[in-house]
């Protein structure tokens, strides 16, 4: 099923799409996990992404259309697998596509890829630039549903704060069917973004990625993916960084604050990243759907 039809379903019965992120993770037990925690949902997400190997490799050691294509085909949800075109030229991401497809897979999420920390990219040659040519291609090469990121704080090498509603739109033009946020911790800073967006003409879903901070090392991370942190959720870290089990509570109370607050303002949707824990998939499906 196409993630826009389910979309226009939602937006039907006024609700808004709510859907999970995971990641591969590195060994079979850790995969096991993953299958066990959607098995064990009570209440299922409307779709759930996977994400894709590091550097965008593609390889045996990347899970990511085995996870996407079993949790489809076994607990009936829809799935979306991620893409990145650094390191593949485009015969290669040709070979990558026919292999979606024949897996059933019918969603994808389209990005450019980040290099590792310390590199260059330059030392990752590829013939694309930007997001909305790999886009392009993968439109060019079946019918699938095409997702792109968008940046409410604007993208780590971008020095706008607000990304560049040029650069959406052409994600848009290419074929992007509907839009992901990155995770931000300010829904203001999202909603200006959002209303952006939609003023400029784009009709397209856009969801808000949405990510409990639960440590402390985790927020700093997030600082350099761009994220920045408002006062209140700083105090909050400060406040338990010493108690692990009440700086997990009180991140999870931050984020279903967050939730409440962009549902009651009618966003397309809201994405969340699970960071592969079980209990933040469960608390989040049993509260909102």
């Amino acid at each position: 099923m196409k993630i826009t039809d389910i979309y226009k379903e939602k937006n039907k019965a006024n609700k808004s799409v709510v859907s999970l992120e995971i990641f591969p993770p590195k060994t079979d037990a850790g995969i096991e996990t993953i299958y066990n925690t959607v098995a064990g949902l009570t209440r299922k997400p409307d779709f759930i992404s996977v994400t894709y190997g590091a550097m965008g490799s593609y390889g045996r050691e990347n899970k990511t259309l085995e996870i996407a294509e079993k949790i489809k085909k076994e607990y009936a949800i829809e799935t979306m697998h991620h893409l990145t075109s650094i390191n593949n030229n485009p015969e290669q991401i040709t070979e990558i596509l026919q292999e979606i497809k024949s897996k059933n897979v019918e969603n994808i999420l389209a990005l450019r890829g980040d290099v590792p920390v310390g590199a260059h990219r330059e030392d990752f040659p590829d013939a694309y630039h930007y997001a909305y040519e790999l886009i392009s291609d993968i439109k060019k090469a079946g019918d699938f549903d095409v997702a792109a990121a968008i940046y409410p704080e604007g993208h780590v090498d971008s020095p706008l704060e607000v990304e560049n509603i040029e650069h959406v739109k052409r994600k848009y033009d290419a074929g992007a069917n509907f839009f992901v946020s990155q995770l931000f911790f300010d829904n203001d800073k999202f909603l200006r973004l959002n209303d952006y967006v939609k003023n400029s003409g784009i009709k397209a879903p856009i969801a808000a990625g949405i990510m409990p901070v639960l440590q402390k090392s985790q927020a700093e991370r997030m600082i350099f993916f761009g994220a920045s942190l408002p006062t209140r959720l700083i105090k909050i870290i400060n406040k338990y960084k010493e108690s692990p089990d009440d700086l997990r509570k009180a991140g999870m109370d931050y984020a279903f604050e967050q939730i409440d607050d962009l549902l009651s303002r009618g966003v397309d949707g809201v994405h969340i990243y699970t960071m592969n824990k079980p209990f933040v998939a469960n608390q989040m499906m049993d509260k909102y759907l």
